[in-house]
């Protein structure tokens, strides 16, 4: 469900935005959906376009000697095919650009992800630092207090001083950070940049995806970019015959009526036919135009299918050991750090651990946390990578609809 204040787009609002809604909104509010929306009703015209028929042509004369009104109705008719062939190619490229939406639209929802998760780390980070900050405070101020009872040097009231600044700085640059990637997202769900905007939640993807490479593969011929590309070639096909049918000529019935001839008794009615003779337009250049066209709708479907194929193994393979990684910090590595730097703390409170060791697990704590943020990041883009070459839709309980 997409929020109401996402429904204004441009808005220029402050908000949280949850994983889904996200993606929701650049479905719809997408700047480069907005536009591929746009060219459907267009294509669309193009079908009236191709289908309309040229209007007659009225000729109205006169002579001296002969007739002092001629008047003569001719009207142009495609009897060979050349308004239907025209019709067909001109409904092959609607249908190319009504599926070419569907593949703007997952394109941005991609986008919007990418840019969500990117949002979302940023503000894990500055979380992060933030509490490293304020930890490097406390610490000061316990090395500031041993100083004083005279049971510390302060030689740690120096170096805790400087390692309080310098988390103060990271803490600072990270939380400028959260504003460049909510500036990032913005236009992608539709919203004006500065919007104080604000990732909820955790990236909404499955804590592993189920399906196997094999089944992915399979499903592959039904990805949206193949669907278009296939239609495009049918288009390229239809407008190749559509050139190829305007060599037929074009008839044009015509009607002559002479009035007030002092030559005639009455009136004189004339029935006659024209055509054009191709003889000196046999259109080959613009079928040489339409082929080469249709050859390179080809060789795009054949790109992209080998491209698609190399996308998602490659997006698959990342996935494993992006969740290897991801699973080895939330179980294994940050238990054991955390634990270590409550246990150095606590020695360095009791004077049987030094000052140096406790900064040494701050800091090893510290890069823990950052790193598994990245991790879940990481872990995130690539279940986004392998969505996007799949053509598929994850969901929660690892599974997909294409």
């Amino acid at each position: 469900m997409i929020p109401a204040a996402l429904l204004v787009a441009g808005s220029s609002w402050a908000r949280d935005i949850s994983f889904p809604e996200a993606r929701a909104a650049a479905e719809q509010l997408a700047p480069d959906v907005q536009l591929a929306e746009q060219r459907v009703p267009i294509s669309n015209a193009e079908v009236d376009v191709a289908g309309a028929l040229n209007n007659p042509t009225l000729t109205v004369s006169t002579a001296h000697q002969t007739a002092r009104l001629g008047t003569s109705l001719a009207v142009p008719l495609p009897l060979f095919g050349q308004r239907a062939t025209a019709m067909r190619a001109a409904r092959a490229d609607a249908d190319a650009i009504a599926l070419d939406v569907s593949v703007v639209r997952r394109e941005s929802r991609w986008a919007a992800t990418i840019a969500w998760i990117d949002l979302w780390e940023s503000q894990e980070r500055a979380k992060v630092l933030e509490f490293a900050a304020q930890d490097s405070e406390r610490l000061f101020q316990i090395a500031s207090e041993k100083f004083d009872a005279g049971t510390g040097p302060r030689l740690d009231v120096i170096r805790t001083k400087g390692d309080r600044a310098r988390s103060a700085a990271e803490a600072e640059a990270a939380r400028n950070l959260v504003s460049a990637a909510a500036a990032r997202l913005a236009p992608w769900i539709g919203a004006a940049p500065g919007g104080d905007l604000t990732a909820t939640g955790t990236p909404g993807y499955p804590a592993n995806v189920s399906v196997t490479i094999e089944r992915l593969e399979q499903r592959l011929s039904d990805h949206p970019t193949l669907r278009r590309d296939r239609a495009e070639v049918i288009a390229a096909q239809a407008r190749m015959q559509s050139e190829q049918r305007l060599r037929a000529p074009m008839v044009s019935p015509q009607l002559t009526v002479n009035q007030f001839d002092p030559t005639l008794p009455g009136p004189d009615v004339i029935i006659g036919l024209s055509l054009d003779i191709p003889v000196l337009n046999l259109r080959g250049g613009a079928i040489a135009r339409a082929q080469a066209r249709r050859t390179l709708a080809e060789l795009v479907a054949a790109v992209d299918e080998r491209r698609l194929h190399a996308d998602l193994l490659d997006a698959y393979r990342r996935t494993e050991g992006a969740n290897a990684k991801l699973h080895a910090f939330r179980e294994l590595v940050l238990p054991a750090l955390k634990e270590a730097r409550t246990m150095t703390e606590e020695g360095y409170q009791l004077g049987r651990v030094d000052l140096i060791r406790l900064l040494d697990a701050q800091r090893a704590l510290l890069e823990s946390r950052l790193a598994a943020a990245e991790a879940e990041a990481t872990w995130g883009r690539a279940v986004a990578d392998l969505e996007r070459a799949a053509g598929a839709d994850f969901h929660g309980d690892g599974t997909h609809a294409p």
